[in-house]
Protein backbone atom coordinates (compact mmCIF):
# COMPACT_ATOMS: atom_id res chain seq x y z
CA UNK A 1 0.00 0.00 0.00
CA UNK A 2 1.12 3.72 -0.33
CA UNK A 3 3.54 4.79 2.04
CA UNK A 4 4.77 0.83 3.09
CA UNK A 5 8.48 0.15 4.13
CA UNK A 6 9.08 -2.94 2.43
CA UNK A 7 12.29 -4.13 3.95
CA UNK A 8 15.32 -6.50 2.79
CA UNK A 9 16.87 -8.37 5.68
CA UNK A 10 20.38 -7.41 5.77
CA UNK A 11 19.94 -5.40 2.91
CA UNK A 12 18.29 -2.21 2.10
CA UNK A 13 14.62 -0.51 2.78
CA UNK A 14 12.11 0.82 0.36
CA UNK A 15 8.94 3.47 0.93
CA UNK A 16 6.13 2.46 -1.28
CA UNK A 17 4.42 5.32 -2.97
CA UNK A 18 1.72 4.97 -5.56
CA UNK A 19 2.35 7.51 -8.46
CA UNK A 20 -0.53 7.37 -10.59
CA UNK A 21 -3.95 6.77 -8.50
CA UNK A 22 -6.97 6.03 -9.37
CA UNK A 23 -9.57 7.16 -6.90
CA UNK A 24 -12.77 5.91 -8.32
CA UNK A 25 -11.67 2.33 -8.57
CA UNK A 26 -11.02 1.62 -5.09
CA UNK A 27 -10.57 -2.05 -3.97
CA UNK A 28 -11.17 -2.94 -0.60
CA UNK A 29 -8.58 -5.14 -0.05
CA UNK A 30 -10.59 -7.77 2.66
CA UNK A 31 -13.03 -8.14 -0.48
CA UNK A 32 -12.93 -11.16 -2.30
CA UNK A 33 -14.70 -10.27 -5.32
CA UNK A 34 -12.51 -8.93 -7.85
CA UNK A 35 -13.41 -5.36 -9.75
CA UNK A 36 -15.83 -5.70 -12.34
CA UNK A 37 -14.64 -4.82 -16.10
CA UNK A 38 -15.92 -2.32 -18.05
CA UNK A 39 -18.75 -4.69 -20.58
CA UNK A 40 -18.88 -4.24 -24.38
CA UNK A 41 -22.48 -3.75 -24.81
CA UNK A 42 -24.13 -5.94 -27.65
CA UNK A 43 -27.15 -6.33 -29.78
CA UNK A 44 -28.62 -9.38 -31.35
CA UNK A 45 -29.62 -8.70 -34.87
CA UNK A 46 -30.70 -12.77 -36.59
CA UNK A 47 -27.34 -14.73 -36.31
CA UNK A 48 -25.29 -11.61 -35.59
CA UNK A 49 -23.94 -10.11 -32.19
CA UNK A 50 -23.24 -6.45 -32.97
CA UNK A 51 -20.87 -5.12 -30.50
CA UNK A 52 -20.35 -1.14 -29.53
CA UNK A 53 -16.93 -1.03 -30.90
CA UNK A 54 -16.89 1.20 -33.88
CA UNK A 55 -14.49 0.52 -36.29
CA UNK A 56 -15.07 3.53 -38.53
CA UNK A 57 -18.07 6.49 -39.62
CA UNK A 58 -19.50 8.10 -41.90
CA UNK A 59 -22.07 11.07 -42.69
CA UNK A 60 -25.17 8.34 -42.66
CA UNK A 61 -23.33 5.32 -41.59
CA UNK A 62 -20.88 3.53 -38.68
CA UNK A 63 -19.10 0.51 -38.64
CA UNK A 64 -18.98 -1.96 -35.60
CA UNK A 65 -17.18 -5.01 -35.06
CA UNK A 66 -19.54 -7.97 -34.97
CA UNK A 67 -20.20 -11.83 -34.43
CA UNK A 68 -21.20 -14.25 -36.57
CA UNK A 69 -22.75 -16.75 -34.11
CA UNK A 70 -23.22 -19.53 -36.60
CA UNK A 71 -19.60 -19.24 -38.20
CA UNK A 72 -17.86 -18.35 -35.04
CA UNK A 73 -16.10 -15.61 -37.61
CA UNK A 74 -15.64 -11.59 -36.82
CA UNK A 75 -17.37 -9.66 -39.53
CA UNK A 76 -18.08 -5.63 -39.51
CA UNK A 77 -21.46 -4.73 -39.70
CA UNK A 78 -22.63 -1.46 -41.34
CA UNK A 79 -25.47 0.57 -39.89
CA UNK A 80 -27.15 3.23 -42.03
CA UNK A 81 -29.53 5.39 -40.74
CA UNK A 82 -32.52 4.89 -42.78
CA UNK A 83 -32.82 8.88 -42.81
CA UNK A 84 -32.71 9.53 -46.70
CA UNK A 85 -34.14 7.10 -48.94
CA UNK A 86 -32.11 7.53 -52.10
CA UNK A 87 -28.92 6.48 -49.99
CA UNK A 88 -31.12 3.94 -48.90
CA UNK A 89 -31.51 2.55 -52.11
CA UNK A 90 -28.21 3.07 -53.18
CA UNK A 91 -27.17 1.01 -50.49
CA UNK A 92 -29.59 -1.45 -51.21
CA UNK A 93 -28.13 -2.33 -54.87
CA UNK A 94 -24.97 -1.91 -53.25
CA UNK A 95 -25.98 -5.37 -51.15
CA UNK A 96 -27.88 -6.82 -53.92
CA UNK A 97 -24.59 -6.52 -55.94
CA UNK A 98 -22.23 -7.77 -53.10
CA UNK A 99 -24.21 -10.62 -52.18
CA UNK A 100 -24.16 -12.68 -55.28
CA UNK A 101 -20.73 -12.60 -55.54
CA UNK A 102 -17.92 -14.62 -54.41
CA UNK A 103 -14.26 -13.73 -54.58
CA UNK A 104 -11.19 -13.23 -52.31
CA UNK A 105 -10.48 -10.09 -53.86
CA UNK A 106 -13.71 -8.75 -53.44
CA UNK A 107 -15.20 -7.48 -49.86
CA UNK A 108 -18.12 -10.21 -49.52
CA UNK A 109 -21.33 -8.99 -48.01
CA UNK A 110 -22.26 -12.36 -45.53
CA UNK A 111 -25.79 -10.89 -44.98
CA UNK A 112 -28.32 -7.64 -44.91
CA UNK A 113 -31.44 -7.12 -42.88
CA UNK A 114 -33.49 -4.10 -41.86
CA UNK A 115 -35.50 -2.67 -38.62
CA UNK A 116 -37.39 0.84 -38.43
CA UNK A 117 -34.31 2.43 -37.68
CA UNK A 118 -31.19 1.22 -39.64
CA UNK A 119 -30.20 -0.57 -42.25
CA UNK A 120 -27.62 -3.46 -41.44
CA UNK A 121 -24.86 -5.28 -43.82
CA UNK A 122 -22.85 -7.62 -42.47
CA UNK A 123 -19.33 -7.72 -44.94
CA UNK A 124 -16.12 -9.67 -44.34
CA UNK A 125 -14.09 -7.86 -42.06
CA UNK A 126 -10.59 -6.26 -43.13
CA UNK A 127 -8.50 -5.05 -40.92
CA UNK A 128 -5.30 -3.52 -42.03
CA UNK A 129 -6.98 -0.55 -43.42
CA UNK A 130 -7.43 0.84 -47.03
CA UNK A 131 -4.64 0.70 -49.74
CA UNK A 132 -4.64 4.85 -49.83
CA UNK A 133 -3.32 4.83 -45.86
CA UNK A 134 -0.83 1.81 -46.46
CA UNK A 135 0.90 3.76 -49.37
CA UNK A 136 1.10 7.13 -47.66
CA UNK A 137 2.51 5.46 -44.71
CA UNK A 138 6.31 4.10 -46.66
CA UNK A 139 9.09 6.22 -47.77
CA UNK A 140 7.96 8.57 -50.06
CA UNK A 141 4.54 7.21 -50.57
CA UNK A 142 6.13 4.52 -52.59
CA UNK A 143 5.50 1.14 -52.67
CA UNK A 144 8.88 -1.55 -53.74
CA UNK A 145 8.43 -2.55 -56.97
CA UNK A 146 7.37 -6.36 -56.46
CA UNK A 147 4.59 -5.67 -54.14
CA UNK A 148 3.13 -2.96 -56.46
CA UNK A 149 3.32 -5.44 -59.07
CA UNK A 150 1.60 -8.37 -56.14
CA UNK A 151 -1.02 -5.88 -55.57
CA UNK A 152 -2.09 -4.96 -59.03
CA UNK A 153 -2.29 -8.42 -60.18
CA UNK A 154 -4.79 -8.77 -57.25
CA UNK A 155 -6.62 -5.73 -58.51
CA UNK A 156 -6.87 -6.81 -61.84
CA UNK A 157 -8.27 -10.12 -60.87
CA UNK A 158 -11.15 -8.82 -59.10
CA UNK A 159 -11.83 -6.21 -61.77
CA UNK A 160 -11.53 -9.81 -64.21
CA UNK A 161 -14.12 -11.18 -61.94
CA UNK A 162 -16.46 -8.51 -61.95
CA UNK A 163 -16.41 -7.37 -65.73
CA UNK A 164 -16.96 -10.98 -66.59
CA UNK A 165 -20.28 -10.83 -64.84
CA UNK A 166 -21.14 -7.33 -66.56
CA UNK A 167 -20.76 -5.24 -63.54
CA UNK A 168 -18.48 -1.80 -63.59
CA UNK A 169 -17.83 -0.36 -60.11
CA UNK A 170 -17.27 3.08 -61.43
CA UNK A 171 -15.46 4.11 -58.28
CA UNK A 172 -12.23 2.74 -58.29
CA UNK A 173 -9.95 4.66 -55.76
CA UNK A 174 -6.98 3.48 -53.42
CA UNK A 175 -9.65 4.34 -50.30
CA UNK A 176 -12.13 1.82 -51.67
CA UNK A 177 -8.97 -1.00 -51.67
CA UNK A 178 -8.89 -2.69 -48.34
CA UNK A 179 -6.41 -4.73 -46.94
CA UNK A 180 -7.35 -7.88 -45.51
CA UNK A 181 -4.96 -8.12 -42.79
CA UNK A 182 -2.20 -5.61 -41.91
CA UNK A 183 1.61 -5.96 -42.90
CA UNK A 184 3.59 -6.28 -46.44
CA UNK A 185 2.04 -8.27 -49.68
CA UNK A 186 -1.16 -7.90 -48.51
CA UNK A 187 -4.52 -9.36 -49.41
CA UNK A 188 -6.83 -6.81 -50.80
CA UNK A 189 -10.42 -6.45 -51.49
CA UNK A 190 -12.55 -3.97 -53.43
CA UNK A 191 -15.09 -2.19 -51.49
CA UNK A 192 -17.80 0.23 -51.61
CA UNK A 193 -20.17 -0.76 -54.82
CA UNK A 194 -22.39 2.09 -54.08
CA UNK A 195 -21.92 3.98 -57.75
CA UNK A 196 -21.51 0.15 -59.59
CA UNK A 197 -24.09 -0.90 -62.39
CA UNK A 198 -24.94 -4.69 -62.50
CA UNK A 199 -25.70 -5.94 -66.16
CA UNK A 200 -24.83 -3.26 -67.61
CA UNK A 201 -20.84 -3.10 -68.83
CA UNK A 202 -20.94 -0.85 -71.73
CA UNK A 203 -20.39 2.52 -72.74
CA UNK A 204 -22.41 4.93 -70.19
CA UNK A 205 -22.61 8.43 -70.29
CA UNK A 206 -23.47 10.51 -67.18
CA UNK A 207 -19.73 11.47 -65.11
CA UNK A 208 -19.68 9.82 -61.48
CA UNK A 209 -16.85 8.81 -59.27
CA UNK A 210 -14.47 11.20 -57.12
CA UNK A 211 -13.23 13.67 -59.02
CA UNK A 212 -9.47 13.72 -58.16
CA UNK A 213 -9.93 10.15 -59.88
CA UNK A 214 -11.09 10.49 -62.85
CA UNK A 215 -9.53 10.44 -66.02
CA UNK A 216 -9.01 13.54 -68.36
CA UNK A 217 -11.44 12.57 -71.13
Amino acid sequence: MDGDILEIPSSQKFECNILHKEPEHKVNIFDPTPPRLPSLKTKKIDRFLVMSHCLGSGSFAQVHLAMDTSAFKQVACKCIKRKSSDKIEKIRKEVDILLNLTHPNINNVCAATNDDQFLYIFLELCTGGDLFSYIVSHKDSQLCQAEAKYLMYQLLKGLKYLHDRLISHRDLKPENILLHTPGPYPRIQIADFGLARPKAYQETFNVCGTVSYLPPE
